[in-house]
Formats: structure tokens, C-alpha cells, sequence
């Protein structure tokens, strides 16, 4: 879901703001515990959101987490969450807004409103930063933005496209077994075309930009080219 932001958006930075390694809560939790790296790269803010709920920011290597809890007694509010990358938006019907922006970047933000209607304002909070010397898991992000299709284009061949940050790739699958037919190949952003003696036509039409095409064509004479779009990022996935 997408919001247009209000002229005189508030941006929180509460005084009430807590940051607190989870370290911290693995030491009065566990015991003498020795953190881990993990949990050395994990910070956790809790704040004020509105309607009698806190919340509870987290921030790692793995990207951003938001859970609910009841400001009365401290306890999840297990049916408004966790966001996260995979569910960065509640849904309509929970009764509030609230979004994590930039869910795969290194700053993070929540998008948040309790009032409906037209009353209240949109209100963004800060993620808390990751500590120094920790860094985003690069290889998490290419896992969970990674998404393929697999499309007949002919001549007995599958195409199976895979879009990710590192951009579009194709591989060609035979009809009758599955396997992959290995003498043609992967294209990509480094090998976008076919070459002449591979006896079919297959390019990657603009393989830097969101929207890649595969153009092909496996039959000769007059035969019209075939174009078949990559599947889409994810949303908040970050192309390269």
C-alpha cells in the first residue's frame, strides 16, 4: 500500500525513545550468555505509537522488524504483526496504517497513522542505525528479492527468468525431461544475446532497467519475434 504524505509531516524522534542492543536483553534473559555476532549487529528501539500500543523496532543484518505490544501491560499485540521485509504493510482491515519504508535499504523507516479517516497525521519514524562495522546481509537480500517464471518459447524449449538485484538471467529447460539445456547457457547483464550458432534467437532487451524483456524466436522465415517479461522485483527490493 502507498500513502501520499501530508504537508507538515511530523517526524518522530521521541524523547521517550529507547535503543538498546539485543545483547542487552540476551544478558538479563539468558544469563551470562556470550552475545553473538548477531546479536552484537541487532539494535532495538521501543517507542510510543498511538492507540494504547507501543512498538518495538529492530534493526540487524536481515533488514527491519517492527512487533506491537499493549502499552498497558506489555504484552504482543500478536494480531498486528511482525512486519517485516516479507510483510512490511498491515493490512486494510487492521484498523491503523503502518508501512516500513525502504524495507531492504540501510535506513529504514516506519510510516505510521492511528487516526482514520482524514483526521491525524502520517508520522515517520527512524529505524535504529546498525551499530559500526555491521552491515546489511547481502546475501539475505538477493535471497528473499530473487523471483522466477518458467515460459514455453518453443522448439521444445522452457525459458525459466529470474529477476534479482544483480538484474535478469535466463536459463533454457528442456520440454521433455527438465534439464537444462547446458550448450545454450545463461544469459544475463554480461551475456545478454545468443550467438548465431546456437540455431535460435534469445536476448535480454534492456537488462539494466526494471523491466527486461526476453525477445526470442525459434522458428525461421517469417516468423514474428516473441517478447516475455521478467518477473517483477518484490516490493522495496533494490536493483543494482
Amino acid at each position: 500500500m502507498r500513502y501520499t504524505l501530508r504537508t507538515g509531516l511530523a517526524v518522530a524522534t521521541l524523547a521517550g525513545s529507547v535503543i538498546i542492543p539485543s545483547a542487552a536483553f540476551a544478558a538479563t534473559s539468558h544469563g551470562a550468555r556470550t552475545a553473538s555476532a548477531a546479536d552484537q549487529c541487532t539494535v532495538v528501539k521501543t517507542d510510543g505509537f498511538g492507540a494504547g500500543l507501543g512498538i518495538r523496532m529492530t534493526m540487524s543484518p536481515q533488514g527491519p522488524s517492527v512487533a506491537f505490544f499493549d502499552e498497558a501491560d506489555g504484552s504482543p499485540v500478536t494480531g498486528l504483526g511482525p512486519l517485516n521485509r516479507s510483510h512490511p504493510a498491515l493490512g486494510r482491515d487492521a484498523g491503523i496504517e503502518a508501512e516500513i519504508l525502504n524495507p531492504y535499504g540501510s535506513t529504514p523507516q516506519l510510516l505510521a497513522k492511528t487516526n482514520g479517516g482524514r483526521s491525524g497525521y502520517y508520522n515517520i519514524q527512524n529505524f535504529p542505525t546498525l551499530p559500526k562495522g555491521c552491515s546489511l546481509d547481502e546475501g539475505t537480500v538477493i535471497k528473499q528479492c530473487t523471483v522466477s517464471h518458467q515460459d514455453g518459447i518453443g522448439a521444445g524449449l522452457d525459458a525459466r527468468l529470474t529477476m534479482s538485484p544483480k538484474g535478469p538471467s535466463v536459463t533454457f529447460i528442456d520440454e521433455a525431461d527438465g534439464s537444462q539445456v547446458t550448450r545454450l547457457g545463461t544469459l544475463n547483464r554480461s551475456r545478454p544475446k545468443l550467438p548465431d550458432s546456437a540455431g535460435i534467437y534469445a536476448e535480454i532487451v534492456q537488462p539494466t532497467s526494471w523491466d527486461p524483456q526476453l525477445k526470442s524466436k525459434t522458428q525461421g522465415g517469417s516468423t514474428p519475434y516473441a517478447f516475455t517479461s521478467f518477473p517483477k522485483l518484490p516490493k522495496g527490493c533494490p536493483l543494482n
